[in-house]
């Protein structure tokens, strides 16, 4: 018989957020599974929070379900900056990229010192690592957040460096598709993998649990 009441707690407590976060960082994680090519391996919880690794490069994801909205100076942001010279650092002999991968969408810095001219400065990033002048972008940085290392890192680089071993390399994936398309999205890779290798779709529902399981393990 169910209790007539509720049991209350401390809502400062609640793991309601951070369970939602891990849940989808492990669906992301299976789908990038399923995508993997005969030469990749996927490494989970070494290098971020999923990387796949190919001969000569290392491409790392970090993945947040969060609320809100980020700007350059957002927490996880700075994060993502500073995991990337670290890995740089931590493997010279590899081509890294990280990719910064969050349901949030990008918006505008309120201070017009943490932008450039009037567009988000993770906009503008975007822009940037094709073509245009970098000399805003690099006060920007100074001004950040960034560690005195990563702001080294980033000075130590010419343009051209900046570009191509920078700015190329950090990617942010802003507005990521919600855990309801993620879940669609290996229902029907799994699917079609199961149809290419003479299975049935109705082994898809086991196959993707059996996956996500071993993903949490």
């Amino acid at each position: 018989m169910p209790p007539e009441k509720t049991p209350r707690g401390d809502p400062s407590r609640e793991a309601i957020a951070s369970l939602r976060g891990y849940v989808y960082q492990i669906y992301q994680s299976a789908l990038a599974w399923t995508e993997l090519k005969d030469d990749e391996l996927l490494y989970l919880e070494v290098a971020e929070d999923f990387a796949v690794v190919a001969e000569g490069a290392l491409k790392a994801v970090q993945v947040k379900n969060t609320a809100g909205r980020v700007t350059i100076n957002s927490e996880d942001i700075i994060a993502t900056i500073e995991s990337f010279v670290e890995l740089q650092e931590k493997n010279p002999s590899l081509k890294v990229t990280l990719r910064y991968l969050t349901t949030s969408a990008i918006t505008k810095e309120k201070n017009r010192d943490h932008r450039i001219g009037d567009a988000p400065t993770l906009d503008a990033w975007r822009n940037l690592a094709k073509a245009g002048e970098l000399s805003g972008l690099r006060q920007v940085l100074d001004k950040s957040k960034l560690s005195k290392k990563s702001k080294d890192f980033v000075k130590s680089l010419d343009d051209k460096g900046l570009r191509e071993r920078f700015l190329k390399r950090i990617h942010f994936d802003c507005g990521a598709p919600d855990p309801d398309l993620i879940t669609r999205r290996i229902n029907s890779r799994i699917s079609k993998l199961l149809t290419n290798r003479g299975g049935d779709n109705s082994q898809t529902q086991n196959c993707v649990a059996n996956i996500l399981l071993t993903v949490l393990n």
